[in-house]
């Protein structure tokens, strides 16, 4: 297996509380617009921007201020480790899984982030707008549908698209309550893992994975590479996250804008954390389409890919705002 990549494999190559004074109610969707490919297409930039005079944002969802419980608990922990893991994965899974602790309560003021995954048609607007060139698999069918998340992007890419959007990459601490709410679920859905819910190898597998080498087996058997495709987002509404954002799980890893850093749980500020000062990868979040269902819980890290790497095909992103 290539140094530094995880999940991916070779598909990579190497203001006042909860619904509070002044905030609508936790998961109340700002706008619910169907992300269908005319209605995505049409989100040219202004559209994309914060509407004047404090007025609602263009697919966007409200995460109130408030207090969550960030990263894994001991028995959470453990039941990632349980999966039956090869001797390499497993040394890789325990760092990454360590990293997760130790759970800690953060207070985060209140933001908006994106409903859905940024799609292949919103950051084709962009690529239009700035004379830029395409993203990697733009022209690859498996990976070109409007809807779709845009994959094969750079931390860099998604940086300067949500800064031309007038919005920003979330923090990894946005990142995780907005996909697990105040209670600290395991998944953006609840605490039960469900494969109807999200787009995951047992979903493409259509059977169950209880084990790394059930998955390892499934995907070794595999003739048939087309199967490895994100699907366009909003697809499993009944994943919705405590507060409505979409595909949390699954569909596509999502850059967040923290550096990674393994034991920086243990040092973290306990009130809108931003991440270590410094590092050499960025944090991403989610899972991807490709992956068993002991990765896509609500408080899993990875690092797989340098920020400036554009091969990932299981890479996407989503943009957040300030509310102030």
């Amino acid at each position: 297996m290539c140094a530094g990549v995880m999940m991916t494999l070779v598909i990579a190559a190497c203001g006042q509380g909860e619904g509070g004074k002044g905030n609508p109610p936790p998961g109340e969707v700002v706008v619910d617009e169907t992300p269908t490919a005319t209605a995505v297409i049409e989100l040219e930039r202004d559209r994309l921007i914060a509407l004047p005079d404090g007025e609602t944002m263009v697919s966007m969802v409200l995460v109130p201020a408030g207090e969550f419980i960030m990263g894994a608990s001991p028995a959470e922990q453990e039941a990632a480790l349980d999966f039956g893991w090869s001797p390499d994965w497993y040394s890789r899974i325990k760092d990454l899984v360590e990293s997760a602790g130790p759970a800690h309560a953060v207070h985060l003021d209140s933001y908006y982030i994106d409903k859905y995954e940024v799609t292949v048609a919103q950051y084709g607007a962009y690529l239009e707008a700035k004379g830029q060139s395409r993203a990697a698999f733009w022209d690859q069918p498996r990976f070109n549908d409007p809807v779709q998340p845009v994959v094969g992007l750079s931390w860099f890419d998604a940086k300067d698209f949500c800064e031309w959007a007038g919005k920003r990459l979330p923090t990894e601490a946005e990142w995780e309550k907005a996909a697990r709410g105040p209670g600290g679920l395991a998944y953006p859905w609840g605490d039960s893992w469900d494969p109807a819910r999200l787009h995951s190898a047992e979903g493409i597998a259509q059977r169950s994975l209880p084990s790394f080498a059930a998955w390892t087996r499934w995907r070794e058997a595999l003739t048939d590479g087309s199967v490895f495709r994100p699907m366009p987002v909003g697809s499993f509404p009944e994943g919705a996250s405590p507060y409505g954002a979409m595909d949390m799980a699954g569909n596509a890893w999502e850059w967040v804008a923290d550096w990674y850093g393994p034991n920086y749980y243990g040092e973290s500020l306990d009130e809108d954390p931003t991440g270590p000062a410094r590092g050499v990868d960025r944090v991403l979040r989610g899972g991807a389409f490709d992956v068993p269902m002991t990765v896509p819980y609500t408080w899993f890290r990875e690092h797989f890919i340098p920020p400036e790497f554009r091969g990932s095909m299981v890479t996407g992103f989503r943009c957040a705002v300030s509310l102030y």
